[in-house]
């Protein structure tokens, strides 16, 4: 035992550090501790299963981009969302532009303004007020909350219309001179 000390430790130096470790870790060893605590909670839901029913409203159009270096991207509803007879909370929507990838290789800028609408006379309904949101290359999900969706009502994700700039060699990478921007919406509980 003595030899396998005196090979791990060699000279005196190392001696004294390999003792001095030792002597931290023994020491250090007892102090630290951890403590952790359970807790069990129920959560009763109300309403329905689906407390909401979304639909694609609009289909986007392909943008054909060959021959165009820059243009803007039209306006038009998306999806629309109708929440159900027994759901009494507040919601939140969310919005994802799901090929950035495939876009971000045809497209230097690509952005577009989402509003979530009331279908009747187009009146927002996000919490913050009558804003648009953008959703594009850099930020490909848009979020919304509002307080005050009636059930049996018909509510809208409106496009209020964007610009793109391609890249010169677009055209030549994308299928058929079109590449068509994918958007995923989801409703969830806000309250």
């Amino acid at each position: 035992m003595n030899n396998i000390v005196k090979e791990i430790a060699g000279n005196t130096l190392r001696r004294y550090l390999f003792i001095a470790l030792v002597a931290s870790l023994a020491v250090t060893g007892g102090m630290f501790a951890y403590a952790y605590t359970t807790s069990t909670t129920t959560i009763t839901a109300t309403g329905t299963a689906d407390f909401a029913d979304i639909g694609a409203y609009y289909s986007p159009p392909s943008y054909s981009i060959f021959g165009h270096y820059r243009g803007a991207l039209p306006s038009g509803y998306l999806f629309s969302i109708n929440l159900t007879s027994g759901y009494p909370g507040d919601v939140a929507v969310n919005v994802y532009l799901d090929n950035i990838d495939q876009l971000g290789k045809n497209y230097g800028l690509w952005l577009m303004r989402l509003e979530l609408v009331q279908a009747s006379d187009d009146a927002s309904m996000d919490i913050e007020g009558d804003i648009t949101r953008p959703i594009s290359l850099n930020n490909g999900v848009v979020s919304f909350v509002s307080d005050n969706m009636s059930p049996g009502t018909e509510y809208r994700v409106r496009c209020d219309g964007g610009v793109y700039k391609a890249f010169p060699w677009a055209y030549i990478n994308s299928v058929g001179g079109t590449v068509n921007p994918s958007f995923t919406a989801e409703v969830l509980q806000a309250q």
